[in-house]
């Protein structure tokens, strides 16, 4: 063997060690990374399941107290003897005095008791445990239509006919439940009534007996309002062991701020929002010293792990990205829901005044019957064909989106002229009207469109979605199965739009 063949193989050896060398600091380094990065993945996804697991909490513990509110209206909405105080029209002076100020005020705090028919001929209201003139009560009736609605339909969907009247249907009745089930004809929902969130319950007053007299099928809805008190949120804070919990803006953006939506109620823009207990800061100081030897004690088996991690945050990586497309797409149809809808108008906004636009509200008539007679598969199935049609239709002229629901709304980039806007909308609604085969049978609704432009009817997302509802509402109150143009309404529809998107 020649003194260059050696002197090579001896290179070759350093050259193999000073790699092994490198490949174990390379181990060491890569254990510590993965490491730390595997803690700081742990402590965010801590903070999350924490944040989760309060928001879970924070809505059942609405739920509970919009539950109690539901038992609390009851014990006047479900008594003979408010049937009977109804049967000559409005409450008189004294039931007001002796069961509304001195009981359900004094004992429950309802700020607001309002009597009204569905339509809205006979109304009164007590604030506070003293008569309002009725003025004041219809303001407040105003931001509770959809409620009263809503609750006049649960009302006549739980009637079956009986000898000389009808019967309310009975509730089941669970051995489990503490409290008494009560027959499913009240709403609920969650308002900014007199500037402070409040739970309103509606329901058609009724006698224990469940039998409605012929002459007595009109019924009188009773709605309560219930105050969400500062005591409340404390005695919420302390037992759910959370901090600053209040209400917030549906669009507030806040570091630190954990929110949720409570009270099921689609009409509501504010959610419940606190500062959630994050256990990150202690689970660093006491993982980053075991962390340290690890990486001494473990530094030659850090490749497999460094692998698996790698392996790990793929899979994370992809599930972010599912999670930023849910974020900005309904589940169900595919389309954009209303936060990706609200990037895509601010975005035309951001263009500037040269970049005209047009907003299209589209809402289904009918839809709720399909959901109640055929099941809400049949429900999904029309939601699901309406939006192919729909995406079909629009093509490249824009973008359609789910807002919840059955309402629809369409982003139309570009000038188009009134004519133009009214021949789309009203090929929307005809699409919505096309019968749709599910489960061997068709589905028949209808829809109903309404039309607003930037910059023409409005500056702000808010001022032109306000001229599309408005022009909806027209719409509909025209006979529903049409479209209408924001330049062809009155004022009148254009405040009632205002104030249903700020309530």
């Amino acid at each position: 063997m020649t003194d260059k063949t050696q002197a090579g193989r001896a290179r070759r050896r350093r050259g193999v060690g000073l790699a092994i060398r490198a490949a174990a600091a390379m181990i060491v380094l890569l254990f510590g990374v993965a490491n730390y990065l595997v803690l700081d993945h742990a402590i965010e996804r801590a903070d999350s399941f924490v944040a989760q697991t309060e928001r879970t909490l924070v809505r059942n513990e609405f739920s509970h107290q919009i539950d109690q509110v539901v038992q609390y209206q009851s014990q006047m909405s479900f008594w003979d003897k408010t049937f009977e105080e109804l049967k000559a029209g409005m409450p008189g002076d004294v039931f007001v005095r002796d069961q509304i100020r001195d009981w359900m005020w004094s004992d429950f705090g309802f700020s607001w008791m309002i009597f009204t028919t569905p339509g809205g001929e006979k109304v009164l209201g007590v604030h506070r445990g003293e008569k309002v003139s009725e003025r004041k009560a219809r303001e407040k009736l105003h931001w509770v239509s959809d409620l009263t609605l809503k609750a006049e339909r649960a009302y006549r969907g739980a009637l079956t006919p009986g000898p000389g009247g009808w019967q309310v249907e009975r509730a089941w009745e669970d051995p489990d439940l503490l409290t008494p089930s009560l027959p499913e004809i009240h709403v609920s929902g969650m308002r900014l009534i007199d500037s402070v969130m409040s739970i309103v319950v509606v329901q058609a007053v009724i006698p224990k007996s469940l039998y409605i007299p012929a002459s007595r099928l009109q019924p009188t809805l009773l709605i309560t309002v219930k105050p969400v008190s500062q005591k409340m949120l404390a005695n919420t804070e302390e037992r759910l062991g959370v901090h600053d919990l209040g209400f917030s803006p549906i669009v507030t953006q806040e570091p630190g701020l954990v929110m949720t939506p409570v009270g099921a109620d689609t009409y509501n823009p504010m959610v419940a929002s606190w500062r959630p207990n994050m256990p990150g800061a202690f689970v660093w100081e006491s993982a980053l010293p075991q962390i340290a030897i690890f990486v001494l004690v473990f530094a030659g088996v850090m490749l497999f792990v460094t692998m698996r991690f790698s392996a790990l945050v793929k899979a994370l990586q992809r599930s972010e990205a599912q999670n930023a497309f849910l974020a900005r797409h309904d589940p169900l149809t595919s389309l954009r829901n209303r936060s990706g809808f609200d990037e895509e108008v601010r975005r035309a906004i951001r263009k500037g005044e040269n970049q005209p636009f047009a907003i299209l509200a589209l809402d289904l008539d009918r839809f709720k019957a399909v959901n109640d007679r055929h099941g809400h598969a049949a429900g999904d199935a029309v939601l699901q064909a309406v939006a192919r049609r729909f995406s079909d239709r629009i093509g490249t002229l824009g973008s359609v989106a789910r807002l919840g629901g059955d309402e629809f709304s369409v982003l139309l980039t570009g000038a188009f002229s009134r004519q133009e806007l009214l021949d789309l909308a009203e090929g929307l609604v005809r699409d919505a009207r096309m019968p749709i085969a599910h489960d061997g049978q068709l589905l028949v609704i209808g829809g109903s469109a309404g039309i607003a432009q930037f910059p023409d009817h409005g500056g702000s997302l808010h001022d032109v979605m306000v001229m599309a509802d408005a022009a909806l509402y027209a719409a509909k109150n025209a006979g529903r199965n049409r479209a209408a143009h924001a330049g062809d309404i009155d004022s009148a529809a254009v405040a009632a739009a205002g104030a249903a998107r700020a309530a």
